[in-house]
């Protein structure tokens, strides 16, 4: 680990991922704030002591607080897996520089982002903030999956020297990237729907605000939904796979758990939006979700520590 701290492309990936990762934290403050100032609640225990019409009044949604509950929501389909790719770049030791450049535009962009949407700033302030970060994110991606394919990893050897981190690296990499894709998968289905959530963003298919675009609609639902359940189970296949390779289970093994998760989740995702006929995705989502279990069993019964 020591030498991981000597590393200066490290610690400029530790610096700004913990910038960013405060940022997105202070998003459940602000929506607490927007909830008090606004009178919007949305559990019978938050408005404990009030007589019931005044719980009537109080328990309701407020478009101040969705939006600010929309931006949260945004930073984490873009922030954590800036964090998982960005440390898998760190690792693949690039120029200080260029990875520099790439974590200060990610950060900056995110800044942006959030002061577009809460403001709001007109579009497409917003959506070429989001765009930046977007794209920040597949090129260290591609700098990932371009390096562990050659197998160009000098610097990384001496740290992790194992084809288990490295298959991990990859698979990681490639279903963060497949989560990420259902972000501009929404906005196509918005854009083509002409179904919005904010009203600036009407702007974008008619010349003025329309508020008769501001609504919902259930292929567009659909897909939020998707994406929502690939948080559910990305991120925790993520963080526990992470720590299954670390364990030093058998290549061959670990293949099989990274290729059976990342298959699942793509047929999910297809399942979920075509739609296929059930119980295809709920087949899908066990196997995915019995990977995740088998991995973790491995951990604790290897590394149990209590």
């Amino acid at each position: 680990m020591a030498h991981l701290i000597e590393n200066e492309v490290f610690l400029a990936f530790s610096t700004y991922a913990t910038i960013v990762i405060l940022k997105m934290m202070l998003m459940a403050p602000m929506t607490a704030y927007f909830r008090f100032t606004r009178g919007a609640f949305a559990n019978e225990e938050d408005v404990r002591g009030k007589t019931d019409e005044e719980k009537k009044k109080l328990l309701r949604t407020h478009p101040d607080v969705e939006r600010v509950r929309r931006c949260h929501q945004n930073d984490l389909e873009n922030i954590i897996p800036f964090v998982v790719i960005g440390l898998l770049y760190a690792l693949t030791g690039p120029d200080l520089s260029t990875a520099l450049l790439h974590f200060r535009v990610f950060v900056g962009s995110r800044i942006c982002h959030t002061l577009a949407y809460v403001l709001p700033l007109p579009q497409p302030s917003r959506a070429l903030s989001w765009m930046t970060g977007m794209a920040v994110t597949f090129s260290m991606a591609y700098r990932v999956l371009s390096t562990l394919h050659l197998w160009k990893m000098e610097k990384l050897t001496h740290m992790i020297d194992s084809e288990v981190f490295l298959a991990f690296s990859s698979y990681a990499t490639v279903v963060i990237l497949k989560m990420m894709l259902m972000s501009p998968m929404t906005s196509y289905f918005r854009l083509t729907k002409k179904v919005f959530a904010n009203m600036e963003d009407t702007k974008l298919v008619s010349s003025t605000e329309d508020k008769k675009l501001v609504r919902v609609d259930p292929d567009v639902e659909r897909v939020r939904r998707c994406h929502q359940n690939d948080l559910e189970n990305i991120i925790p296949f993520v963080v526990i796979g992470l720590l299954y390779a670390l364990t030093g289970p058998d290549l061959s093994t670990a293949l099989l758990h990274f290729r059976v998760f990342v298959g699942s989740r793509i047929f999910h995702t297809i399942a979920y939006v075509l739609p296929l006929p059930q119980p295809s995705r709920g087949l899908s989502w066990m196997t995915g979700m019995a990977v995740t279990f088998s991995m973790a069993y491995r951990v604790l019964s290897t590394a149990l520590y209590l």
